[in-house]
């Protein structure tokens, strides 16, 4: 599998998060995935200490740094573009490392996102809906219709954890307003883990996600699922009502 290369602009990141992994000893991945945990919990307000973490204070001024260094690139990218997916480009490049390829992952290039969205939009434009991408991977079409058709309930959806983190932290950045559900798309009952992103930016104007437990998660798929059962039956009828011949 070819090794994917940083873009220049995304390689101060990777400095820090590669120094930090080599004074820990650990894989440069799981500090990533720490680094999505930490932005999570410190937009999370009133989340629990996380129990299990396992850096030391000064260790922690490196997060610190790291969270300093992706606000600036994100600054200056969206500036010029619109959108950008930094924590995306970092994932490719730690899952495509000698050793590592059974992980490798390559998501939908920057292109290709521009490239759907705009044969998908309408003159119109879209508000108001629900907007859905199953297989998420980092949210990139997802950041690409917010950016184009901004003011819709975007969800994405996907089986790795790392992907929805990525999404999360994404969506939180760009001003996005959804959900990040982590299942298996294919078999909606099931959840992993999900979380909600800026729920009220609306109103407060201030960033922040919470957590969605399992109940919530139930009891919102089974309302939508009653909704879509109701939508399906009043459709069914205006059909009947439409094409039965008087007589009946």
């Amino acid at each position: 599998m070819a090794k994917f290369e940083l873009s220049n602009e995304v390689k101060p990141l990777d400095r820090i998060i590669n120094r930090l992994a080599g004074e820990c000893g650990y894989e440069v991945q799981q500090v990533f995935n720490d680094l999505l945990r930490y932005i999570i919990h410190g937009f999370s307000p009133g989340a629990t200490p996380l129990k299990d973490w396992k850096y030391k204070r000064q260790q922690n001024m490196a997060f610190l740094e790291m969270i300093r260094e992706w606000i600036g690139i994100m600054q200056r990218q969206t500036a010029l573009s619109g959108w950008f997916d930094a924590f995306g480009e970092l994932h490719m490049a730690y899952c495509s490392k000698s050793g590592q390829q059974y992980l490798g992952q390559f998501f939908t290039p920057t292109s290709i996102c521009e490239l759907i969205v705009q044969c998908t939009r309408t003159e119109k434009g879209t508000t108001g809906k629900r907007i859905s991408d199953p297989t998420c991977g980092s949210g990139r079409l997802l950041l690409a219709y917010h950016v184009h058709c901004p003011g819709n309930y975007l969800v994405g959806e996907d089986i790795s954890r790392t992907c929805c983190m990525m999404t999360v932290c994404n969506m939180l950045i760009h001003g996005c307003v959804g959900e990040v559900i982590c299942h298996d798309s294919l078999m909606p009952d099931k959840f992993t883990d999900g979380w909600k992103v800026n729920p009220t930016l609306q109103f407060s104007g201030l960033p922040s996600i919470r957590h969605i437990s399992k109940e919530e998660y139930a009891d919102n798929h089974t309302a939508n699922s009653q909704i879509r059962h109701l939508l399906n039956a009043a459709k069914e009828l205006e059909y009947l009502e439409k094409n039965l011949p008087p007589s009946l």
